[in-house]
């Protein structure tokens, strides 16, 4: 069932997704909200599930090298039930930090330190799928952070769009940063700060043990030198307003560069010199044809392209995470954290 938003709540929502950065106080004031009606709005959608928080670090920082887009389709013949035991090591796999599926496509997000690491584990899982004839096609493409470019352009011109606010979206630019060394305690804070984004200062302190004088230092840290940052996610699928996902996976001609820029719809892009991966919410098929014909002009007229893109799409009514946002795993893996919270 649809969850119904006034517009006062819509206002509230887009706020709370363009700047997470920013307190209750500050956030009411910029959407000129008054804070007792900003405060009961921002807790009526946090408890109906209208969105959520995650705190996401920035791997590349952390010492991944490389990001990898896995999709394709599964055999219909099969049921999860046939796959359910190997699903489980993906679910179980560190490095996985996103699977979703409709039963018929899928969709895999992972990070490893290194392409050898992603043979060992990642690759060992896709090929026991193939051998078990449990995909129709399966395609890896890997990301390597030195020569690519992910963009997370996040929900805000989404929600400007689909609500018709009359608001700003800023423009966010990410650089790139070099890898980091971190001290006992900011491993500790880090790890905590990603798996209870949630969690006020007092439930932190208690579980890791450091002092809240100190957590504030290192959480001011972490934010103010990109090595995490907080973002909110809206759940479109509970509103009802997105009935499509596309992903779509474009080659590049050798000698070209995709010039393409991001609309709306696209909430995350990764690409590099020869090729990119996209994931684009949509409305309805109509909305989502008209956007990628217009991108299929565009990269035609630019000579840009030799064949079309790879296009799966996901019907949002049968979309199920088989493995939600998970980052914690590989944080506590990657600082080899000694802790469990």
């Amino acid at each position: 069932m649809d969850f119904k938003l006034t517009d006062k709540e819509k206002l509230v929502l887009w706020g709370l997704v363009e700047h997470p950065e920013l307190n209750d106080v500050e956030l009411s004031k910029k959407l000129e909200v008054k804070r007792r009606t900003f405060s009961a709005i921002k807790t009526k959608l946090k408890n109906n599930g209208v969105f959520s928080t995650l705190i996401v670090p920035d791997f590349n920082m952390l010492g991944c090298e490389i990001l990898t887009v896995s999709y394709g389709n599964f055999n219909p013949g099969l049921t999860f039930e046939d796959r359910k035991k190997d699903a489980e090591k993906v679910m179980g796999c560190e490095e996985v930090i996103y699977a979703g599926t409709t039963g018929r496509e899928y969709l895999l997000l992972s990070m490893s330190k290194n392409f050898t690491d992603f043979r060992k584990k990642l690759n060992a899982i896709s090929i026991a799928y193939v051998q078990k004839n449990f995909v129709e096609n399966m395609h890896d493409v890997h990301f390597p952070f030195e020569i690519s470019s992910p963009q997370f352009f996040g929900f805000s011109g989404l929600i400007k769009m689909l609500f018709n606010l009359d608001v700003e979206c800023e423009k966010k630019y990410e650089s790139k940063r070099e890898s980091v060394k971190l001290t006992k305690n900011e491993k500790k804070a880090l790890y905590a700060l990603v798996k209870m984004p949630d969690a006020k200062t007092e439930e932190i302190t208690s579980k890791t043990g450091i002092p809240d004088h100190t957590l504030f230092r290192i959480k001011k840290k972490l934010l103010d030198e990109g090595i995490i940052k907080i973002i909110k996610i809206p759940n479109f699928a509970f509103l009802g307003c997105c009935e499509l996902m596309a992903l779509i996976h474009t080659e590049y001609k050798l000698d070209k560069r995709n010039g393409f820029s991001h609309t709306p719809e696209d909430i995350f892009r990764v690409s590099s010199e020869f090729e990119s991966v996209s994931l684009s919410l949509f409305k309805n098929y109509t909305d989502y044809r008209n956007y990628y014909d217009q991108k299929l002009e565009y990269l035609r007229k630019n000579d840009l392209i030799d064949k079309e893109p790879d296009v799966l799409l996901f019907s949002m009514q049968n979309f199920t995470q088989f493995k939600g946002v998970s980052f914690a795993p590989l944080v506590k893996k990657l600082l080899e954290v000694d802790a469990e919270f």
